[in-house]
């Protein structure tokens, strides 16, 4: 999926936790967080440099430790041993709806064209698709051909136009 998608839904799931959990946050703090995280297992590419990982065939999906959801439960389970009590009831909606935006990026991205998710990674490096992977294309104009014409892409549009709607129509 990408990053408009991932923004969209990243919003929808602030706006259904303000509205229909009635999270006692700060709304814009809830949006960014959810927004946040919803992209954040895919800020290794700007950080990796986008060109230098089409010049090696990099694919953040199986090489990154951001895309290992394993990463982030031992991260989250970390924070939850280590902080102080009064610093964990003060973060504890916002690692809430954070696991949630991560949570739903990797099913996201499970159904992937040219790569799935490494749900054990690092440990086992088989990736998991719900869609049939091809091979990834050589240049970025192929690249982008293959996943537009694929039904992963509509399914996005299908997603990312469902999210719009529902920021649009039902209010905060």
């Amino acid at each position: 999926m990408t990053t408009l998608t991932h923004i969209a839904v990243g919003a929808m799931i602030a706006k259904a936790a303000l509205t229909g959990h009635k999270i006692e946050a700060d709304p814009a703090v809830v949006y960014g967080v959810t927004i946040f995280f919803s992209n954040i297992p895919d800020m290794d590419i700007p950080l990796f440099g986008i060109r230098r990982a089409i010049a090696l065939k990099w694919n953040h999906r199986i090489q990154s430790f951001f895309h290992f959801p394993l990463f982030w439960i031992i991260l989250y389970l970390i924070v939850e041993t280590l902080a102080p009590l009064n610093i964990r009831q003060t973060i504890e909606p916002y690692m809430t709806i954070a696991l949630v935006s991560l949570g739903i990026h990797f099913l996201m991205d499970t159904t992937g064209v040219h790569s799935g998710i490494c749900w054990f990674g690092p440990f086992i490096k088989k990736q998991f698709s719900f869609t049939r992977l091809i091979n990834r294309p050589e240049t970025i104009g192929t690249f982008v051909l293959t996943y537009c014409k694929s039904a992963v892409f509509k399914v996005e549009m299908l997603i990312w136009t469902g999210c719009v709607i529902y920021l649009l129509i039902k209010p905060v």
